[in-house]
């Protein structure tokens, strides 16, 4: 999906908020790296894909709910239901 940056500067002059996520695509039996979530289990996953080390990752919850930094190792994490998680992105920290 390709956005440009005439398109989204004619979204923001309107006050509209415009959110686009998109997630590298996976072949069958591959997760993918980042933001990860499993519609037809209705669970929100964010996979790390290092082999070692744990890293800061920022939730995004619905419902007007405040977001909140959580530390995950490698692999793939659960976070929660996807009707409570919106997104999850690394935060470029450590921990």
């Amino acid at each position: 999906m390709n956005i440009t940056k005439a398109a989204l500067t004619a979204v923001a002059s309107t006050g509209i908020a415009l959110a686009v996520m998109s997630a590298p695509s996976a072949s069958a039996g591959t997760l993918a790296c980042g933001w990860d979530p499993d519609a037809a289990k209705n669970v929100a996953y964010y996979n790390h894909c290092a082999s070692s080390g744990n890293v800061v990752i920022r939730v995004e919850q619905h419902h007007g709910n405040p977001g909140f930094d959580r530390c995950v190792g490698p692999r793939r994490t659960p976070l929660g239901s996807l009707s409570d998680i919106r997104y999850a992105w690394y935060k470029g920290k450590t921990c």
